[in-house]
């Protein structure tokens, strides 16, 4: 019995170091000159510091993504906005310019109109600029975690884990990576679709500037003008069918 005691505790003895540390960890913070419970402590600090950026990333990457579909929100409210009053505001315009045609108010209220469309398109402009700079605020803090971040691992982390020896150590360097790898997965997705949107509202911009370009109003009262003619062309040829009948 003795001689069986004797050889188990032999045997844990051989295997563990002291206060409990097994010897493969003694052994590799010992050929870095340090004991394992500096490595130890070192690995905690940079462990830390990995959760504090790891906390930071995670919610600007958030903020972003909510960022993001302000973005895109903002643009159909906008869009479904002018879809819904375009009828009205058209309908509108019409009977005033055919009403005032020949009074001569007519270019005045249109300059009113112009004047509206201006202080609206100026206020939607002011908007997406506020947006665009945040995020570009937003991506340059989100660069610079990530950068930091990486840095922290693989410069740091990495060599304390192998220092304490500990697969624990190990395992949390690999979780750490993976919460990088998401984050900018994530990151990278929602910047492609910020850029897709940026991209479709400058074309929007674009052709809308197109359409509404010099001698817009010109057009417009000429194009109002003929609809009013052919009406009362229409009206008459009625009128003509009416009395023969």
């Amino acid at each position: 019995g003795n001689s069986i005691g004797n050889s188990i505790g032999n045997s844990i003895g051989n295997s563990m170091g002291g206060g409990g540390i097994p010897i493969n960890a003694n052994s590799a913070a010992s050929s870095y000159g340090m004991t394992p419970e500096a490595a130890s402590r070192e690995f905690d600090a940079f462990r830390r510091e990995a959760t504090k950026l790891e906390r930071h990333l995670e919610d600007r990457v958030a903020r972003y993504q909510q960022l993001a579909q302000r973005l895109t929100v903002g643009d159909n409210n906008n869009n479904n906005g002018a879809s819904s009053s375009d009828g009205d505001r058209n309908f509108s315009q019409r009977t005033s310019l055919l009403d005032n045609a020949e009074s001569g108010t007519a270019y005045h209220d249109n300059s009113s109109n112009n004047n509206n469309n201006n202080k609206s398109k100026k206020d939607a402009n002011n908007s997406n600029s506020n947006i665009d700079e945040e995020e570009a605020l937003l991506s340059k803090d989100i660069h610079r975690a990530m950068s930091t971040m990486t840095e922290l691992i693989n410069t740091k982390m990495a060599p304390a884990a192998e220092r304490t020896g500990r697969s624990q150590h190990s395992l949390l360097v690999k979780r750490y990576r993976e919460i990088l790898f998401d984050c900018g997965a994530d990151y990278s997705k929602t910047s492609a679709a910020v850029a897709r949107r940026r991209e479709a509202r400058e074309l929007f911009r674009g052709a809308s500037s197109s359409s509404h370009g010099n001698g817009g109003g010109d057009e417009g009262l000429e194009q109002l003008m003929r609809e009013r003619n052919a009406i009362g062309n229409s009206m008459k040829s009625a009128a003509g069918v009416l009395n023969q009948a």
